[in-house]
């Protein structure tokens, strides 16, 4: 592969919807241009970009890859996205390192759900954009309703730079409106021919919409198109390009991925008028001592600087990290430091990531896409520099909003599943894995279901452990909510020394959020102080299982003020078995009842699903603590028991078809109703007599 210079370089991601053709889009190019071996297909598993076992299994696309192309003297890096918003923080992570996003839409769809979110996440970095209509060879399939589905939906301007010939069933090629020329496919030849003559005025007509739009570029051509009502080919060019960085134009583009139909005008397009790296707004960074982060201009210019925004862990090259070159030239072998982490890292071979592939480059100018293999100390987001001072803001993730239980399916491999979190968080940091001290379990976060059942599979293949998913126990605690006493009592005789112990114990409630407290009250000596700990320690433990669910109790304070002991058969484990039986003796005349963990939650939905929401959020004991419009959205805030939560976002996906969205974190602990906490003592119950 050739070097390239940074205003030579296209980096792209294709958007849109799951099943709207984006890899089969990249397979187009990568054919068209004779630089693969076949026309791969997602149904037979064998596209270039889509090489994970689970992507093969499933026949989408589950994570950000990259494809370069050589075209016309340009590099094209084409960055396949996934289009379930499961995969969020793949989508995301493969939008920081592009100028253009390229939407990639089903013509019978038109501007659904995953292209609205798409669009979302381009605006988050100010991209250019680019839209393809694909499969317009369906049939009933058709450009200008498309075309008028985004326009319905986001009011903006298009400018459409081809014209179906035929649509559905019928389409044959397109009339390129840049060239004024009939474009037609046959294999990997591509001819252009004049346009039909029954077909010339209505594509005048469309490339004078075209010119129009290209006019509002810059002042100059604005008066010239105003002078004279046209443009020159050149300035047409300067014009699109202009306003697609501006971001005061979208040109449209439509075909057939699978008939490959409109594919060279999409490169063409490509190599002439999408921007080049310098124009990127996505990266901004601290340099030196400075906490203030300050926007990153990609140049050429200074020391070389990297940044790191996936890794891939193969199992036979080992760990890959992609980065994106943001200022200098690497070349040669390179030792660079991770800012990060505080070490040195020493490339050998510079490598260009093509799928599953990787190509040897001498050279990688800023702006550019590359990768290195085996960084022990690098993870997704670090820094690589070469005597600069400076580390690039980490990329905002969503937080997780799906969680279960995992666990190895035999206890003989709860070890060996380590090693698979520990590499599965290094391919995807949108995940979440921690231990839950009160529940005991292994609790797996995530985007969505499909993306934690993705999680799973992939350590299977990391790991060689089956592992598998449940629903997760909810963290209950108890309290009290009066005082009482009493005594526990143990008393034992065997052959020589017996057992001995007696504590007479007060609880009573506390303030939330106030623990436990154990207060000595003895007097007179009835009970020794060295047994004191003892005691304590007896409360302690049997505060980890509270008499109604089993779960920890909290906000308790204990005195202890009266008892006797026996000169001989007292110890300290005596009395640590009499103050847990004070415990169960005396904590159910306490009033006990079950605290719920609540959480905060936020949704994003638009207004139309407005009530269907809130109905299901009251059917969720959630109690509405705010609404706030913004656009033609609603943001609603709320607090809903955690228990309430756990398959939320797929009933969220079913009522606003796709286009709500929430995120919750924990907010505090309430009492239960009385008739849910009879439900959750007699889960207990049973429970426990199935581990009897």
């Amino acid at each position: 592969m050739k070097v390239y210079p940074t205003s030579r370089i296209r980096n792209i991601a294709l958007a849109g919807h799951t099943g709207s053709g984006k890899t089969t889009l990249t397979e187009a190019m990568l054919w068209q241009l004779k630089q693969s071996e076949r026309f791969g297909k997602t149904g037979d598993g064998n596209t270039v970009s889509d090489y994970d076992p689970e992507e093969v299994r499933r026949q989408v696309s589950i994570q950000a890859s990259v494809i370069p192309l050589e075209y016309e003297d340009c590099k094209i890096n084409l960055l396949d996205l996934p289009g379930y918003r499961d995969f969020v923080g793949e989508i995301k992570g493969g939008m920081r390192p592009v100028e253009t996003m390229l939407l990639v839409l089903d013509a019978s769809s038109g501007f659904d759900t995953g292209a609205e979110f798409a669009w979302q996440y381009a605006d988050e970095f100010n991209l250019a954009r680019v839209v393809f209509i694909n499969k317009l060879d369906k049939e009933n399939a058709s450009f200008q309703k498309a075309v008028d589905s985004i326009q319905n939906a986001l009011g903006i301007r298009l400018a459409p730079i081809v014209m179906p010939v035929g649509e559905g069933t019928g389409l044959e090629a397109v009339i390129d409106l840049l060239k004024m020329k009939l474009v037609r496919v046959s294999g990997q030849k591509v001819t252009f021919e004049d346009i039909p003559a029954n077909l010339a005025d209505e594509a005048q007509a469309m490339r004078e919409q075209l010119v129009e739009a290209a006019a509002e570029g810059d002042d100059e051509l604005t008066m010239k198109f105003l002078d004279e009502g046209k443009l020159e080919q050149e300035e047409v060019m300067r014009g699109l390009a202009a306003v697609m960085r501006q971001r005061r134009a979208v040109p449209v583009l439509g075909g057939s991925a699978a008939q490959m139909i409109g594919i060279r005008s999409l490169l063409d397009l490509a190599a002439q008028c999408l921007p080049d790296p310098t124009i990127s707004t996505s990266y901004s960074a601290t340099v030196g001592k400075s906490e203030e982060a300050e926007p990153v201009t990609i140049s050429g210019e200074g020391s070389l600087v990297l940044h790191v925004f996936k890794t891939i862990i193969d199992p036979f090259a080992g760990k890959i990290s992609l980065f994106k070159v943001l200022r200098g030239t690497g070349k040669g072998e390179l030792a660079l430091t991770n800012v990060n982490q505080n070490k040195t890292e020493r490339i050998a071979h510079l490598l260009v990531p093509k799928g599953k592939q990787t190509i040897d480059i001498d050279e990688l100018h800023a702006g550019d896409i590359g990768c290195a293999v085996k960084l022990e100390s690098v993870h997704t987001g670090d820094t690589l520099t070469q005597d600069a001072d400076i580390k690039v803001t980490p990329l905002a993730l969503p937080k997780p909003n799906v969680f279960m239980s995992v666990h190895a399916k035999s206890r003989a491999d709860e070890d060996k599943i380590g090693i698979g979190f520990h590499r599965l968080i290094e391919q995807d940091p949108s995940l979440k894995i921690e231990r839950n001290p009160e529940t005991v379990q292994t609790i797996l976060s995530g985007n969505g279901e499909t993306h934690l059942q993705v999680a799973v599979n992939r350590i299977k293949d990391l790991s060689k452990v089956d592992v598998e998913l449940e629903s997760p126990k909810i963290p209950y605690r108890e309290t009290i909510t009066r005082k009482a006493e009493g005594q526990g009592k143990h008393k034992k005789q065997t052959g020589g020394h017996g057992q001995y112990g007696d504590c007479w114990i007060r609880f009573e409630p506390l303030p939330e959020g106030s623990g436990f407290e154990f207060v000595w009250e003895v007097v007179g000596g009835v009970v020794p102080t060295n047994f004191k700990s003892a005691i304590e320690k007896g409360l302690v433990e049997s505060l980890q299982r509270g008499v109604l669910s089993g779960s920890p109790t909290v906000d308790v304070k204990a005195a202890c003020y009266f008892g006797s002991y026996h000169a001989v058969d007292s110890s300290d484990m005596a009395f640590k078995v009499a103050a847990s039986l004070a415990f169960k003796n005396v904590i159910p005349k306490c009033g006990p009842i079950i605290l719920e963990p609540v959480s905060k939650v936020t949704i994003n939905i638009p207004e139309e699903y407005m009530g269907d929401v809130m109905g299901d959020l009251n059917s969720r004991r959630g109690r509405i603590l705010g609404m706030n419009p913004t656009g033609k959205k609603q943001v609603i805030t709320a607090h809903v028991p955690l228990s309430e939560l756990t398959t939320y976002s797929r009933q969220l996906n079913s009522i606003t078809q796709g286009r709500g969205t929430f995120e919750m974190e924990f907010d505090h602990y309430e009492r239960v109703p009385g008739e849910v906490q009879e439900k959750i003592i007699a889960e207990a119950k049973a429970r426990q007599e199935a581990e009897e």
